[in-house]
């Protein structure tokens, strides 16, 4: 089951969820689409993955409740001149938190004419490393 996006109560799905067998919350997380990541810089975005993100899966994730799945993702930001490694850092990052979901994780696409948005291109030029 997938949350709404945009603003809701993230646990919403979970007095429904609870009561299935097997059941999967999905969740999909961007620094994109909002005007808080607007001004936001390198160190502030990778911050946001490791405080922010990681508290909000948190929130979702209960031994006795449903799995979580984070259903979409990608290192692509808002902020301009960032480096290589400046995109590598924010991709582990995400990895790293979005890995401990309880059903795993999946990138935006395996392929993708934008390269960011590109799982294979990604992998191919050394920004995530699995």
């Amino acid at each position: 089951m997938s949350n709404r996006l945009g603003p809701m109560d993230p646990r919403e799905l979970f007095p429904l969820a609870s009561g299935l067998r097997g059941s999967v919350i999905d969740v999909h997380y961007y620094n994109l689409f909002s005007d808080i990541f607007n001004s936001m810089t390198v160190q502030q975005n990778i911050d946001f993955v490791y405080t922010n993100r990681s508290a909000q899966l948190n929130q979702i994730t209960t031994s006795n409740g449903p799995l979580t799945f984070v259903g979409e993702w990608v290192a692509e930001w808002q902020v301009s001149g960032a480096s290589k490694e400046d995109l590598r850092r924010f991709a582990k990052a995400q990895l790293e938190v979005y890995g401990r979901a309880t059903f795993g994780w999946a990138y935006w696409t395996l392929k993708n004419v934008n390269n960011h948005w590109s799982l294979e291109w990604m992998i191919k030029n050394g920004y995530i490393k699995l």
